[in-house]
């Protein structure tokens, strides 16, 4: 079977398992009322994700690096089992919770593997475009949870929510779980690769780097994501018209995702589209407050999407590029654990400054200001995988 067939079902996967984190988020007062519980215990359902992910980033990625096959199969099994448990009891908030946790323990697997599968089952010239593909299926997962969910809530409760929402998961697994089994890696000098102490990899400045501007990019991101209404609504802008604006800002970042990092890899130019992502980023926000004209703020939300969330998927290949298939996993394991981590603070750090709304904005353009700094000091040009630290 085609390599790119099975992408697919990976990217299926990657797809179920943000859907599966985002389900209760749209109608968290309805499943409250359902389960019987409060709304805060509810959101606790879908923060668990990103805390467990926290935890379990490196050692999923230790694994990833050791045992891929293993490793991965774990992953899609947390994820395929896990959305038909839901369905024992979809209205018992203990039992929710227990499953939200086997699932959220599965996701870092799934994640941290997006490079190291590209690079396991893909020649050189199709990494990037595979990444691309694997990372956008991480934002349609968000959107499409944030679009269905209340559709089928309102239409069978939360019964068929979570009936609907399993069929993709069960699929992918299936699908996920017959590759593994099946389909032999690409580059077969991997099983004869030793994964070097974690210490080893820790000393690499790149590394580093990589995580602080992933931090700052998607702790940006996340935090516009949760306070968006709020912010807006106090410069007169309906919720109604918030919740568009950040779809908008999310669909042409797919479009981003799914363009930029082939052309910016075939070109080499990734430090320089980072560094033009961040002083957009600040160059948006900014703009936001000086005026809060609609179609001006849609302008600036789809121009930074485009770039802003082009990067994740950049910075994944990059980190496929930079480290040899002994060290990825635990290399994205800790990219992502450090992206996590600054989404929680600055979405904390934002509730503190919410009112007035530039306070709010202002600490998102500084932010980015510090990505700019940060972010000048990555290579001019791709240096080839070592397992020794980089100095520059």
């Amino acid at each position: 079977m085609n390599r790119w067939v099975h992408l697919t079902g990976y990217s299926l996967l990657i797809f179920s398992s943000q859907v599966l984190w985002i389900t209760f988020s749209p109608i968290t007062t309805d499943v409250a009322q359902d389960m019987n519980t409060s709304v805060g215990n509810v959101g606790t359902l879908a923060a668990l994700f990103p805390i467990i992910y926290i935890i379990v980033a490196l050692p999923a990625g230790r694994w990833l690096d050791s045992h891929f096959k293993i490793a991965l199969t774990f992953g899609a099994l947390t994820i395929g089992i896990g959305a038909l448990a839901r369905l024992a009891d979809p209205t018992s908030y203990s039992w929710q919770l227990g499953i939200q946790v086997v699932m959220s323990i599965g996701q870092p697997f799934i994640i941290n593997a997006i490079p190291a599968y590209a690079s396991r089952y893909f020649p050189e010239k199709n990494r990037s475009m595979a990444i691309s593909i694997s990372s956008v299926a991480i934002f349609l997962g968000v959107i499409f949870a944030m679009l269905f969910s209340p559709f089928l809530y309102a239409n069978g409760g939360i019964t068929l929510v979570l009936t609907i929402f399993a069929i993709p998961s069960v699929l992918s697994t299936i699908w996920v779980l017959y590759t593994l089994a099946r389909k032999k890696t690409y580059t077969v000098t991997i099983k004869n690769e030793v994964t070097p102490r974690l210490s080893v990899l820790l000393r690499d400045k790149f590394l580093w780097i990589l995580s602080g501007l992933l931090a700052m990019g998607l702790g940006v991101f996340d935090a516009l994501s949760t306070w968006v209404e709020p912010i807006f609504e106090q410069y007169g802008i309906a919720g109604t018209t918030s919740g568009p604006l950040m779809a908008l800002m999310i669909l042409s970042g797919i479009i981003g995702s799914i363009f930029m990092p082939s052309l910016v890899a075939k070109k080499d130019t990734r430090r320089t589209f980072i560094i033009m992502a961040v002083v957009l980023n600040a160059l948006t926000f900014s703009a936001i407050i000086i005026w809060q004209w609609v179609p001006w703020i849609a302008f600036w939300l789809i121009a930074d999407g485009f770039f802003l969330l082009a990067g994740f998927p950049i910075i994944m290949d990059w980190t496929e590029k930079q480290f040899k298939a002994s060290q990825q996993g635990t290399a994205i394991g800790f990219v992502m654990l450090t992206s996590h981590a600054g989404g929680i603070i600055l979405i904390y750090l934002v509730k503190i400054l919410l009112s007035p709304p530039s306070l709010a904005l202002g600490l998102l353009v500084f932010i980015s200001i510090l990505g700019m700094l940060l972010a000048i000091q990555l290579p001019k040009r791709q240096e080839p995988a070592t397992e020794v630290p980089r100095k520059y």
